[in-house]
């Protein structure tokens, strides 16, 4: 193999990623995306191409975290595939198909060429795989045009802050698409307790857009898991950052991994949700930020809010319930 070519730049177009500011090969699911081989001599006649795909540090075929397909004539039907577009002068133009179910994140792209009963095995680079929202057979389809322009593109917005009788409004900058957010967003899911635990099941399972909103909104707090914000309510924030002085996730995010992923302080509820914002939509899951007011805080968990009265119909404070 003497050069690849992943037509960065015309394969980032065609898959709405050409807004991240990355070096990347950054493709969507079910999809396909076109690379150039350049061969030392060209491909025998007998000569046979197998292409594999992995992800994750335990690649498996059985949990589809590994695939290994032929290049072929035709296009396939399901899972990965690889079609020959041309093959002239030592060049191969091929185009790569992944399944619009497949685990998300980086990917590392191996050839095999086998002729004349020699097998020679070379590694092609890596590329990052996302959720595709343009695709109807991809579980975050979104069909308005509108809408998944404003879920998954746009890079700012407002949040909703304040009390139900005094709302107010903050700009906040989602930045989905600056240099090294990508990486970071899958820093977060490597860093997730499913990860540490069980690697390979937690990588198989990041197919599942639901999936991975539920470990995304676990790791945005650091309750438990380590994860990107620690919350603070007391009103003294000696050590780290008032929340409201806070107008974005990107500068949140990168502090998280310059510091060696530790917590960064401080957060409070619509920075959590600003910054989980970000991570979705830098993924391919289409999200909005929505602000609620007067809610209900079961804290003992007996699914009812419970308020307590005297008898002249004045509160006591009784019971760790409340609506705020």
């Amino acid at each position: 193999l003497q050069s690849v070519n992943w037509q960065t730049a015309s394969n980032r177009q065609a898959h709405h990623t050409d807004r991240f500011y990355s070096q990347d090969l950054i493709v969507r699911r079910g999809q396909p995306f076109h690379v150039s081989l350049t061969l030392y001599r060209g491909l025998s006649s007998g000569g046979r191409v197998t292409f594999t795909a992995s992800t994750g540090p335990y690649p498996s075929e059985s949990a589809k975290t590994k695939a290994v397909f032929p290049l072929s004539n035709g296009t396939s039907s399901s899972g990965w595939g690889a079609q020959l577009v041309s093959n002239r002068d030592n060049v191969l133009n091929i185009s790569i198909l992944s399944p619009a179910n497949a685990p998300i994140g980086r990917y590392t792209l191996d050839m095999q060429i086998s002729s004349q009963g020699s097998d020679s095995t070379m590694k092609l680079g890596t590329f990052i795989l996302l959720f595709n929202p343009w695709l109807q057979a991809d579980g975050v389809f979104m069909n308005n045009h509108a809408e998944r322009e404003e879920y998954v593109q746009e890079d700012a917005g407002i949040i909703f802050v304040g009390s139900t009788n005094r709302i107010g409004m903050i700009g906040w900058n989602y930045g989905q698409f600056e240099e090294g957010i990508l990486n970071i967003c899958l820093s977060v899911l490597d860093n997730s307790l499913n990860f540490r635990r069980d690697p390979a099941t937690d990588v198989a399972r990041r197919n599942d857009p639901k999936y991975i909103g539920r470990v995304l909104s676990a790791m945005v707090n650091s309750n438990d898991d380590n994860g990107v914000l620690a919350g603070n309510w007391s009103g003294s924030y000696t050590g780290g950052r008032d929340p409201r002085n806070w107008n974005g996730s990107v500068e949140i995010l990168k502090e998280w991994q310059r510091s060696g992923f530790r917590p960064v302080r401080y957060g409070q509820c619509w920075v959590f949700a600003g910054t989980l914002n970000t991570v979705l939509r830098c993924l391919g899951i289409p999200s909005r930020v929505i602000t609620n007011f007067n809610s209900a805080h079961d804290t003992d968990r007996n699914l009812s809010v419970d308020v307590y009265y005297d008898p002249l119909g004045r509160p006591i404070d009784k019971g760790s319930d409340s609506v705020w």
